[in-house]
């Protein structure tokens, strides 16, 4: 001992210390570096390792060289200094001698995952003479301090994780793990050795570091109350962004000198210190002893503990933390109406007239949870307390039971409070966003001690995690319950209650969710310069149904832009994606096209279905001819893409939509999906939101279609055996033995069947170029214009006999006659008491009208038909069927007549010319063109065409191609009555109060006409009206267009009513 007291003191009295003698040589060596000339750049690479001349001891300390020797070029020199690193293969040992007073030290590498890990890191210098510029080499050497190698390696490991094994709370969180699976993580990729507390302090660095790299999930309430990592809660990467800083716990001391389980450092926080080490134990202990301190056997006497057995403690363990944390909850939920609640009720940082509602939208019915929880919190407490008043050990006996009567109000209560608990916390941000007032009401409430300096959000969503640790709470009773135990049972049905409400609650929040995202796209939805669109988005039960890519080519067919497309449950939305100009991060969809409305929405191979009541994808997905028609590519092409499912490059012209927007407003949009499956699933889902539409607007389905004739008649590339002409028009009427029939007209004759049945129409007249047919019900004569000739053909013998034959006998001359020429429409109908028939004959631009009154009577009764089918003589004709009632004319072009109930509408280019056929000198034109309420009229001048005038309760509906409107029996504009604005263009109306039809030739528009509501649309391709008869009781409407599913034929319908007609 007295010997090395006197080596420590030198020769003039001083004392001798070793560090401070390192620490003084160290400084030494660096001083002199810096008086040296410049050193050139040690040079690391794959084929040669090149040294400078001169040679820094100093720099030398802080290299590092591969593990393999390389050869040195031929214009360097190596190194003679004994600090060179030589390793000559993965045996070798590591040898460096430190240019300190320290002796030369021999340190084994050790093996990591095949190859040598040094234990400090490798720097290469940028500039030799400042040691501080430095490049890390993180991949050869990793410095286990730094938090960008922590976190990229704890990413990774989480991905992996979660690639191979799912929990429970996987789908909601990708990148979830636990605890425990943390610390392994930590343990893998940092050193061995190290204190075991210093891997929790890590994964506590993780969550606590600004932005978080790890946050817990709202199911881990422990750690989210204490804001602490425990290896038993759940968490998940909230960024997968590189960390930059350090973690100074496991950096090495910045004494050259200072090694792992040396002493004597002079830093005062040498990490390698065992006081700095004992430090980090304590720190990580403080979390263990917080718990422990509510742990019930902490409240029990250590006598009696040991008289208990494990599972029984460990059962009132379980008991004790579900009851404490109850109670913590409801401390929790009363901070939550106290500091934020009613303080917000009296605050001034949102205005007065919407601070209830807002407070409505964001706490909800947090007062219902108060009551419900404050009632099981006291039961278990007075229980609780009871147990311990009759027992030394105070153990709780049973809780099953008081969860039970408490449990069956959790149903209503958290079911209107957690699907909500999302669009809660979308209303506070977004107020905070826009409300700097408010936003500092909850920082201020956030920083208080009081309330443990919880996050707002912690309070909100504290319900929702509340709910799914009920579950675990009591299924940890329930385990560690014996399973002779009377509450055994009752624990079991408690934890089914907990399970639905919880499961029923999750449903429901995925609504809330849909609802969320449909907020959030609300508010970065924009519109072009000049353009805006009321999407109705915040409506209540909106849905979106799906949102996507799609492409379309630009107008020069050059480039390929991508759309981002939204399906709501009332219409799609094509935007394109910008960046937010307030927020880079964020993003805005800019409208590009018209929002096209469901009820406008068309899909081919697709929604077809729809106006024949057919609303699945079976009977559309197959149609190859109209496939076709619509893909740019051959159906060759489409088909092989198809089955093998392989993905071209997106926006390629393989996987076209054909969108369609029906009405004046419309377009047709080509677009492209990814793939088939993409294009099969957007079909799928514009079928799927129709569907929601029809079944949500029942009552507005108030007609439907039925079939006429499904494949009688073909179109111009049918078959020869189908192919009759173009369906003219139709008329339907009674046999003599009581039969509903009807005649169907084609430019190549006239063909009869029973009404309803589409397979049995025979053909009975040949006639050429038939422009109209019409019936004459009480004198069974059928009225046929033929090349601009009326013809009158007797009824009866024209309807088949026999339904096997499908040819005319055409030696069988069927009673006729011929009644006008050079006719170019007529109609028929009841004037004043009389059957007339109307015949218009063009001359000039003027319209002459013959009237024909029928004076044949009855040709079904054997004596009128005796008597008009035979011929007088050899040479003579039958006695004429008709007689001339009267004639008239208006100076102007015409197009159509109808009859009112004592006059006649004559609807021409000037309007409705309404004809007085007692008094023509009283005829009078509507609208008053002079009228200034008409001025509306005029102004679109010769863009409007004149449709149809109807008889509406006491006034007249006046149909043009744009619009309806109403007058009264003096012809006066009717304010009070609504304009109905036509979505499409009408080439023909019909009327079936209170609803008036128009015939677009795309779709069948159907509005009200005292609201002028579009109720209805039924789409189809090359839509026309062929009977509108409005002289019985219901209203004959019949139509035409292409067959749904089989566009070579032509499609017959019946347009039928399925409301009740209210009284006129």
């Amino acid at each position: 001992m007295d010997t090395e007291q006197e080596n420590n003191h030198s020769s003039d009295g001083t004392i001798k210390s070793p560090t401070l003698d390192t620490l003084c040589h160290d400084l030494d060596m660096f001083i002199s570096e810096l008086n040296e000339p410049k050193i050139e750049l040690f040079q690391l690479n794959n084929n040669s390792e090149e040294v400078g001349e001169s040679y820094s001891p100093v720099l030398e300390d802080y290299t590092r060289f591969s593990t393999i020797d390389k050869p040195t070029s031929q214009n360097s020199t190596p190194p003679t200094s004994p600090s060179f690193l030589r390793v000559n293969d993965l045996e070798d040992s590591l040898y460096k001698t430190r240019t300190s007073s320290l002796n030369r030290t021999r340190s084994t590498s050790s093996k990591r995952s095949g190859c040598y890990q040094p234990h400090s890191p490798n720097f290469i210098f940028s500039n030799p003479t400042s040691p501080f510029d430095t490049v890390y080499e993180e991949d050869v050497f990793p410095n286990h301090a730094l938090l960008s190698f922590i976190s990229n390696r704890f990413i990774v490991e989480v991905k992996l994780l979660n690639e191979r094994r799912r929990i429970f709370c996987t789908a909601e969180y990708p990148l979830s793990f636990n605890g425990e699976e943390a610390l392994d993580f930590i343990h893998n990729f940092l050193p061995d050795g190290l204190p075991e507390p210093l891997y929790l302090e890590t994964a506590q660095a993780l969550m606590k570091i600004k932005p978080p790299l790890i946050a817990p999930i709202p199911y881990s309430e422990k750690s989210i109350r204490d804001n602490k990592f425990y290896p038993d809660e759940f968490y998940t990467c909230v960024s997968t962004d590189t960390v930059v800083g350090v973690f100074t716990p496991l950096t090495q001391c910045y004494s050259q000198s200072c090694l792992p389980g040396q002493s004597g450092c002079y830093s005062y926080s040498c990490p390698n210190k065992p006081t700095n080490q004992a430090k980090l134990v304590t720190s990580s202990e403080d979390s263990h002893d917080a718990s422990t301190a509510r742990a019930w056997s902490a409240k029990v006497k250590k006598e009696i503990l040991a008289t208990l057995p494990k599972d029984e403690i460990a059962r009132q363990e379980a008991i004790h933390e579900l009851i404490y944390t109850e109670e913590d909850y409801v401390r929790d939920l009363k901070l939550l109406d106290n500091f934020y609640v009613k303080e917000l009720e009296n605050s001034d940082c949102i205005e007065k007239e919407r601070n209830k509602e807002f407070r409505e939208k964001v706490f909800n019915n947090y007062e219902q949870l108060i009551e419900v929880h404050q009632g099981l919190c006291d039961a278990l407490k007075d229980h609780q307390a009871q147990c311990r008043s009759t027992s030394a050990i105070g153990s709780v006996n049973h809780i099953g039971d008081i969860f039970i009567s408490h449990t069956h109000r959790f149903l209503d209560v958290y079911l209107q409070y957690g699907p909500k608990v999302v669009l809660a916390e979308f209303e506070a941000k977004r107020e905070m966003e826009n409300n700097p007032l408010f936003q500092e009401f909850i920082r201020e409430k956030e920083k208080r001690a009081d309330s443990r300096r919880l996050p707002f959000r912690h309070f909100i969503i504290l319900p929702v995690t509340r709910l799914q640790r009920y579950s675990l709470l009591l299924g940890a009773v329930f385990k560690k319950t014996a399973e002779d135990h009377p509450d055994k049972t009752h624990l079991a049905a408690c934890m089914e209650i907990v399970k639905d409400v919880a499961s029923r609650v999750d449903e429901a929040t995925v609504m809330t969710k849909n609802t969320l995202r449909i907020y959030e796209i609300e508010q970065r939805i924009r519109f072009k310069p000049g353009e805006t669109y009321n999407l109705d988005l915040l409506k209540d039960g909106r849905r979106l149904i799906m949102e996507g890519l799609l492409s379309r080519k630009s107008h020069l067919v050059v480039e390929t832009l991508e759309m981002h497309v939204f399906l709501f449950d009332h219409m799609l939305v094509m935007t394109k994606v910008k960046k937010a100009a307030n927020d880079p991060k964020d993003v805005e969809y800019v409208v590009t096209k018209t929002p096209i409305p469901m009820n406008l929405l068309h899909i081919q191979e697709a929604t077809e279905g729809f106006s024949i009541g057919m609303r699945t994808m079976n009977s559309t997905g197959n149609s190859t001819q109209t496939s076709s028609l619509l893909s740019p590519t051959n159906s060759t092409t489409m088909t092989t893409t198809s089955t093998n499912g392989s993905s071209l490059p997106f926006g390629s012209n393989q996987y076209p939509i054909l969108i369609q927007h029906l009405g004046r407003y419309g377009a047709d949009y080509m677009l492209y999906a990814e793939n088939a499956a993409a294009r099969l699933e957007w079909k799928e889902k514009v079928v799927e939101a129709k569907t929601m539409m029809e079944d949500a607007q029942k009552d507005k389905q108030v007609f439907e279609i039925r079939s006429l004739s499904d494949t009688t008649f073909g179109g111009t590339t049918a078959p020869n055996a189908h192919n009759h002409g173009k369906v003219i028009c139709t008329v339907p009427f009674t046999s003599s033995t009581n039969i509903r029939m009807m005649a169907i007209a084609t430019q190549q004759g006239v063909w009869m069947g029973i009404e309803g049945d589409t397979n049995q129409i025979h053909f009975v007249l040949p006639i050429s170029d038939v422009i109209q047919i019409a019936i004459l019900e009480e004198h069974h004569i059928l009225l046929v214009l033929s090349d601009k000739t009326l013809y009158a053909y007797a009824l009866d013998p024209l309807v088949p006999k026999d339904s096997r034959k499908t040819t005319v006998e055409k030696h069988v001359e069927k009673p006729h006659q011929k009644i006008a020429q050079h006719i170019s429409y007529f109609n028929t109908g009841t004037c004043n008491g009389r059957t007339l028939v109307v015949a218009m004959k063009k001359r000039g631009v003027d319209s002459n009208f013959k009237v024909l009154e029928p004076v044949c009577g009855d040709l079904r009764d054997p004596t009128n038909s005796k008597k008009f089918f035979t011929k007088t003589g050899l040479f003579q004709r039958m006695p004429s069927w008709f007689k001339n009632y009267m004639e008239f004319y208006i100076g102007t072009e015409s197009y159509s007549v109808h009859f009112l109930k004592a006059r006649l509408a004559v609807v021409c280019s000037r309007g409705f010319e309404i004809i007085n056929l007692e008094a023509l000198s009283q005829n009078r034109n509507l609208p008053d063109p002079n009228h200034p309420d008409f001025n509306f009229v005029q102004q679109r001048g010769q863009e409007l065409r004149p449709l149809g005038m109807f008889k509406c309760r006491e006034n007249y509906l006046l149909c043009y191609d744009a619009f309806a409107f109403m007058v009264n029996m003096h012809g006066s504009f009717v304010r009070d009555a609504t304009m109905i604005e036509w979505e499409g263009v009408p080439q023909s109306v019909a009327f079936y109060y209170p609803y008036v039809i128009g015939f677009d030739t795309r779709f069948i528009e159907i509005r009200h006409v005292e609201t002028g509501e579009l109720v209805q649309i039924l789409a189809g391709t090359h839509m026309r009206c062929l009977r509108f008869t409005n002289q019985t009781i219901a209203p004959v409407i019949h139509g035409c267009m292409a067959h749904p599913f089989k566009p070579d034929f032509q499609f017959v319908f019946q347009l039928v009513g399925t409301f009740e007609p209210p009284l006129e």
